[in-house]
Formats: structure tokens, C-alpha cells, sequence
């Protein structure tokens, strides 16, 4: 089950991120795909390092 919540992570990002490469998309999106990007790269971070999630959100939000 692990490797394909990992599958499904990686992908996730890749979508993000391939998104984000769009020089067409909006500055609307572009913002949301920002934030959907650091958060799921800090959920990554918090399940491997144990990390609090409050501290990730207030990274994912610019704080």
C-alpha cells in the first residue's frame, strides 16, 4: 500500500509542477498551484522527518 500512496505522490507533484510550467495559465492558478505544490511537498517532509504541521503551513503560506 505504501508504494502506491508514493506512486500517487509523485504523480500529484508532477502534475503540479508540469502546471505550473504553463506560461498560459493565470496568475490565479498559478498562485493555487503554488500552494497546492508546497503543501503537499510539506506533507512529504512532515512524514519523513516527523515535522509539526503547523509549522509546514505557515511555510506553505509564506509566513
Amino acid at each position: 500500500m505504501e508504494a502506491l500512496k508514493a506512486f500517487i505522490r509523485d504523480e500529484t507533484l508532477s502534475i503540479f509542477r508540469r502546471r505550473l510550467a504553463d506560461p498560459d495559465i493565470t496568475e490565479e492558478r498559478r498562485r493555487m498551484l503554488t500552494r497546492l505544490l508546497a503543501l503537499e511537498e510539506a506533507r512529504d517532509i512532515r512524514n519523513e522527518d516527523n515535522v509539526q504541521p503547523e509549522a509546514m503551513m505557515r511555510t506553505a503560506r509564506g509566513e
